[in-house]
């Protein structure tokens, strides 16, 4: 303290001169340390920018990627052929590369990859706007960007951008890196460059594109989401304003091409700018200004990737996505790096489990032959019109190929149904077609072959301009003066009329029904090791769709454990708790019925989840609230906070929505589940509530061999470690006496779970092992159609593909939280010999501390008389006694209440004592007390006795 004073002393004897001087040299001193500071931090980011080799920029985007299997075996090389519309700089015009320089970064000639005055222009800007609005890239920082780094915004980002952009301008010349930036820019829609743009919008080469289509295309880069010419909108986003060009097929889904008016407005400002900057003349501007760019807009037919396999296809769409996250990008241009970035991905599919499931489901054909046909077909039930043709209720599901397809798969019309009028307008029945969004599509094909089997045959929609066809009155009208354009779309024949399979997508090759798919994951660190998407294990054709990840179904009962039981035991709900299942009443309705078609009554909520109780499951959600499975949704991403999800909410629709009991507590929504989102839920139970992130990606290296994405850890807790234990207990003693009995995943314990909808369309089996979780389904494609076949079926099906997946493993013991006690199933009670007599005792487990301590009291030991089926007296004969041990309710049970139905354990206690051994009875007919009477007189009388007796309790009878 009196060194800081002297020193303080000190400097006031200073005069100002030396002051200053040594305020400047503290100054100096912080600046010095700033400056050192900060050019380490830049040192060390730059240390970190991935390894680069400029001199082969363009090469750099167009490298095939490798996918691996678990054990290192290559699986498949991904090619990337048709990405390749790599075009040279002398190739491209001069206006499309002026649009691009004039509007992107007009100093390109001048900067040596940074540009000063743009940076501080940016700066300026973001300031007055208080965001990042402007981000300053020139040329060279976009290409650097696109090619190695991220889109993040961050200073590290940043740094590395300017970085690598002044290495590219030192190695490279401005033309070889315009060439590199245009062939690689992303313009919108999956197009990466100049060719593929040119192709994509305009359907012709980037050679011939005028000054207005570049301008357009030109305008794309600074935000390709925002400013493409059209955007691709899935149906359900439609709305009435849009102006629609054609459609799209994007991983087996049709998305709708809708003109954007925002990319138009764009292309003007860049036509203005390149007036401004000297590109073009007047008389080039006004020509380009007046250009009619919305008619040129012809979008070419998209052309989806083909997949070998089911499992590689499922690689491909992750590695897609976790590259899409990395790079804080799109979808499509995470599926662009891969198919041209040169990555190697490493799966976690085990060749040896996933060969096994395709050698067994190409042999599903022999399983349906052990099934009755007796519903139609085998498996299902099917209904036919007069025509043959699949029908439910009045919609025709599936027409029968002969009734609409030729041997070259031509449309054919009966004269009956259609007529041509005189200005040439076609005129079609509607029953062969179905309005989706704005295309018309038409009505499937089937076949029953030889051995009852349903083979469907895929059509899609009529490929016709939009607005020369409509759905009207019944009728498809198709317009005259399109129909002179194409003369081929038609011909008649023998009256009828014969459209060409030119005019619409069809599938030659029949799928059978019912499909199935199949998931088997590894508990230990969430790893999909095997995956079958359908029937069709050996084709090498693109996928439309893979059942066990896009397919959205009813999941019915395969939810409520996980909607009803794991938040109602999470609220403090013991297994051991009893409900009634009864006939119920909820919105002055008769509601739910179960699944069989009887009520049990009483029953704790471990018998209801293996019964499968739909009573029981509503009972318990109304009473926790709704919320609670809604929360439950959310944690397993069912239910997101974007909306980005198919649980469709009361604001969505009114109507028809998934915030219900029929929804929540029975499984039946609107849209449904995949069989992925119930494998994710099963296998998180497996695991005591931590969710281990299921993925069939290990890790992804990048080019220069660096790890970019890791899986080989991810997990997190999503519920309550106990009362998950508790679920999973129910699952592992369901398979043995519940909804699920009998299935079994090899020789290993086994717990698992059995899902159902109220239409009976899909069969879920859930199982799992310590050390693996698999999820099978089975059902026609239409949910419209039924299975015939009961669950036995689905188990026997589980078994046989889960057969080696399975070899003696044992669950571990219970952890020591878990408590024992023997309970009543009627009253959830403490047991008591005479509930043990009835048979309603059982072993049920609790959370220490939860567990009861009353014995149960609805169990009694009755003496019933059984001539008159009431109490037994003293007077009545032992021959006459039996011994019964009945339950009483607390409440008694009202039949009325539940519309006159009682539930099977519906037990009557009698009241009255027995009035046919009364006092006067017993004196005429009783048992002689007197024992001086001789044996031989007792004997003697002893057949009289027993008639009379008959006989007076046939007297009382009548009486009564």
């Amino acid at each position: 303290m009196k060194n800081f004073a002297s020193l303080k002393n000190n400097f006031k004897n200073l005069n100002k001169t030396q002051k200053i001087k040594i305020a400047l040299l503290i100054l100096l001193l912080i600046f010095v340390l700033i400056i050192s500071l900060f050019s380490a931090l830049i040192i060390s980011i730059i240390s970190k920018t991935p390894t680069t080799d400029l001199n082969n920029l363009s090469s750099s985007f167009n490298q095939s990627s490798y996918i691996y299997s678990k054990d290192g075996n290559l699986i498949e090389k991904i090619e990337s052929l048709e990405y390749r519309t790599l075009v040279d700089i002398d190739d491209i015009p001069d206006n499309v590369k002026n649009a691009f320089v004039a509007i992107e970064d007009h100093r390109f000639y001048k900067h040596k990859g940074l540009d000063p005055i743009g940076i501080a222009s940016s700066i300026a800007a973001n300031i007055k706007s208080r965001s990042l609005m402007r981000g300053g890239s020139t040329i060279t920082q976009q290409l650097v960007r696109s090619v190695y780094l991220t889109n993040q915004k961050t200073l590290g980002r940043k740094i590395q951008e300017a970085y690598l952009s002044l290495r590219v301008e030192d190695v490279l010349d401005k033309n070889e890196i315009l060439e590199a930036y245009l062939n690689r820019i992303n313009l919108g829609q999956g197009a990466y460059g100049i060719e593929a743009a040119a192709q994509t919008y305009f359907s012709k080469d980037a050679v011939d594109l005028n000054i207005a289509e570049a301008a357009l295309l030109a305008g794309i880069p600074k935000s390709p989401t925002n400013y493409s010419p059209f955007k691709s909108v899935p149906e359900e986003y439609l709305k009435d304003d849009f102006k629609v060009i054609g459609t799209r097929e994007i991983d087996g889904k049709d998305l709708y091409m809708v003109l954007n008016d925002d990319a138009f407005k764009r292309q003007k400002i860049v036509l203005m700018r390149m007036h401004d900057l000297g590109y073009i003349d007047d008389k080039e501007y006004e020509r380009a200004k007046n250009y009619d760019i919305v008619s040129a807009i012809n979008p070419r037919n998209f052309k989806n990737h083909t997949m070998s396999t089911y499992s590689t296809d499922y690689i491909k769409k992750e590695a897609s996505r976790y590259l899409a996250d990395f790079y804080k990008t799109t979808l499509e241009e995470g599926e662009h790096k891969l198919f041209t970035g040169g990555y190697k991905v490493y799966s976690t599919i085990d060749e040896n489990i996933q060969k096994d499931l395709e050698d067994k489901y190409e042999n599903f054909k022999n399983f349906l032959l052990n099934r009755s046909p007796s519903g139609g077909s085998r498996m299902l039930n099917l209904s036919f019109d007069s025509g043959n043709n699949i029908v439910f209720g009045d919609e025709i599901l599936y027409f029968a190929k002969n009734n609409i397809l030729d041997e070259n798969f031509n449309l054919i019309i009966p004269k009956s149904s259609y007529s041509i009028s005189s200005h040439g307008d076609l005129k079609i029945k509607s029953l062969y077609f179905k309005e989706l969004g704005q295309k018309i599509d038409i009505i499937d094909a089937y076949v029953l072959d030889k051995n009852k089997i349903l083979n469907t045959y895929e059509i899609g929609a009529l490929k016709i301009e939009e607005g020369s066809g409509e759905l009207k009155n019944n009728y498809l009208i198709i317009d005259g003066s399109y129909l002179k354009d194409f003369p081929d779309f038609y011909k008649i024949e023998n009256d009828n009329l014969i459209i060409s399979n030119k005019y619409f997508n069809f599938n030659p090759n029949p799928v059978m029904q019912p499909q199935s798919a199949m998931i088997v994951v590894n508990n230990k660190n969430g790893f999909v090791e095997g995956i079958i998407g359908g029937l069709d294990v050996r084709t090498k054709n693109a996928k439309i769709l893979n059942r066990a990840t896009e397919s959205y179904r009813q999941p019915g009962s395969a939810l409520t454990p996980f909607s009803v039981y794991l938040p109602a035991l999470i609220d403090g709900k013991t297994l051991g708790d009893v409900y009634d299942d009864v006939p119920t009443t909820y919105d002055g309705l008769f509601w739910p019925h179960n699944y069989y078609d009887s009520f049990k009554g009483l029953m704790t909520l471990r018998l209801a989840m293996e019964n499968s109780s739909n009573v029981i499951a509503a009972k318990v959600l109304d009473e926790i609230g709704k919320d609670k499975a809604i929360d439950v949704l959310k944690k397993f991403e069912i239910i997101k906070d974007d909306g980005d999800d198919y649980f469709i909410n009361h604001s969505e629709n009114k109507k028809k929505h998934d915030e219900n009991l029929e929804s929540l507590a029975l499984g039946n929504m609107q849209v449904g589940l995949t069989l992925s989102d119930l494998s994710k839920m099963y296998q998180t139970i497996s695991n005591d509530g931590i969710y281990k992130e299921e993925t069939a990606i290990l890790k992804i290296e990048d080019p220069s061999g660096n790890i970019i994405i890791d899986n080989s850890n991810k997990e997190k807790r999503l519920f309550d470690e106990k009362a998950s234990h508790l679920l999973k207990d129910v699952f592992i003693s369901n398979k043995n006496k519940g909804n699920a009995i009998g299935a079994h995943i090899g020789s290993s314990e086994t717990g698992a779970y059995l899902g159902q909808n109220k239409t009976n369309s899909d069969y879920f089996v859930n199982g799992f092992t310590n050390s693996r979780t698999i999820s099978l389904w089975i059902g026609a494609d239409s949910p419209k159609i039924s299975l015939s076949s009961d669950k036995s079926s689905a188990i026997e099906l589980f078994n046989r593909m889960a057969k080696n997946l399975g070899k003696g493993e044992a669950f571990k013991e219970d952890p020591s939280y878990i408590v024992t006690r023997s309970i009543s199933s009627k009253s959830g009670k403490l047991a008591t010999k005479m509930s043990d007599y009835a048979g309603a005792s059982y072993r049920e487990k609790f959370i220490s501390g939860t567990e009861p301590t009353e014995q149960d009291n609805l169990f009694k030991k009755y003496l019933i008389c059984k001539d008159s089926n009431k109490l037994a007296t003293q007077f009545c004969p032992s021959e006459s006694v039996l011994y019964s041990v009945r339950f009483e309710r607390e409440e008694p049970y009202d039949s009325k209440a539940h519309y006159g139905i009682y539930p099977d354990d519906y037990m009557t206690v009698p009241k009255e004592h027995c009035d046919v051994h009364t006092r006067e009875w017993y004196n005429e007919f009783g048992e002689d007390d007197d024992n001086s009477l001789k044996k031989e007189n007792k004997d003697s009388n002893k057949q009289g006795k027993s008639k009379k007796f008959s006989d007076k309790i046939k007297i009382n009878k009548k009486k009564k």
